[in-house]
């Protein structure tokens, strides 16, 4: 059985990059990365503790791939310049290019909720597997380049007939020497690398929620007077007006403040707060999932699917078979009595 290493005794550390070259502070564009979530800040930890790096290293002496931990842009115009080949293997401006893929790729991970694998200028692939903590996507694992097939004259010409439209159609050395020293993988080992790191990302959740688990919480005045007012409607059914009245604040400075204190918008966290009791409330498998989704405040049960998708990277029925597996016992709460095997709901 594969195991991965504990996070046990973690401390807080600086967050640096293992990459083809070297080790790097992590930036966005020119500023550095600075956290705005207990999330984003148990990412920092995370990627900078001994056994995650080293599970890091031995994932690219094993498969000969390169591997990076991203954190998430946030809507940044650029992710981290000091990934390896997101500079540009090519020579300027190949590093551009190779950001604005790398930010189109996250978007659809996110919005799939699932591993994407897409090629950079150099015709060179890489897969990027988002990472969640909470619900929030805190950062991906990024790893190639590699090729699927050898650089071959048609192939070269394709690709530099490709490269001249932006204006790098003189880079042939260059993109020969790209393709020379990244490694060949087959079908098979592609899957297999697809496979490692799912498997990586599952254990790098995991490790998050012990760091969210272990971490003290940080709590705002403000914050707290929202919570116990949210605690009086049970159904989740308050307006923003409402809340920022509840806080003698306009409208307008409440979105502003909030966004400041939590890293997210009003929405977004009345999104989560609902998609947490929905989250508790699948525990009890005697409740109809369409129950569960109306009991947490939601109106469209396909919305709900969505969003609990997009937050948790599941379903709601395949959460709740997760929790079943891990707890045989709630298969059936009432061990003497048949299971109904009729789904109430299908999402």
């Amino acid at each position: 059985m594969l195991r991965w290493p504990s996070v046990a005794g973690a401390q807080p550390a600086t967050v640096a990059l293992r990459s083809a070259n070297g080790v790097g502070t992590v930036r966005h564009g020119s500023s550095e990365y600075i956290p705005a979530a207990p999330e984003q800040e148990a990412w920092r930890r995370l990627v900078a503790l001994p056994s995650v790096r080293e599970l890091q290293v031995a994932f690219t002496c094993a498969t000969g791939v390169a591997l990076a931990l991203v954190p998430a842009s946030g809507g940044a115009s650029a992710p981290a310049d000091e990934i390896f080949c997101v500079r540009g293997c090519l020579g300027s401006p190949s590093g551009t290019i190779c950001q604005r893929q790398l930010l189109r790729a996250e978007r659809r991970a996110l919005t799939r909720a699932e591993p994407v694998q897409y090629a950079c200028p150099s015709g060179l692939l890489k897969i990027l597997v988002p990472v969640f903590l909470g619900g929030r996507h805190v950062g991906s694992l990024l790893a190639g380049p590699f090729a699927l097939q050898s650089l071959d004259e048609p192939r070269l010409e394709r690709l530099l007939e490709r490269l001249e439209r932006h204006g790098l159609g003189e880079r042939v050395e260059q993109l020969k020497n790209a393709w020379r020293f990244s490694p060949l993988l087959s079908p098979d080992k592609c899957r297999a690398l697809h496979a490692l790191l799912q498997m990586f990302a599952r254990h790098l959740e995991e490790c998050g929620r012990q760091l969210l688990a272990s971490a003290p919480p940080v709590r705002s005045p403000m914050l707290e007077k929202i919570e116990a007012f949210l605690a009086e409607c049970p159904d989740g059914q308050v307006s923003l007006k409402e809340v920022a009245t509840r806080v003698n604040l306009s409208p307008c400075h409440f979105c502003t403040v909030f966004k400041k204190q939590t890293g997210m918008t009003f929405s977004q966290y009345r999104l989560r707060r609902r998609l947490e009791k929905a989250r508790e409330l699948l525990a009890d498998p005697a409740r109809r999932i369409s129950d569960v989704a109306f009991e947490a405040g939601f109106e469209s049960i396909p919305y709900f699917n969505r969003a609990f998708r997009r937050w948790f990277n599941c379903s709601p029925t395949e959460y709740r078979a997760r929790l079943t597996q891990r707890n045989p016992g709630q298969s059936n709460p009432n061990p003497g009595v048949a299971p109904n095997e009729t789904n109430g709901f299908n999402d």
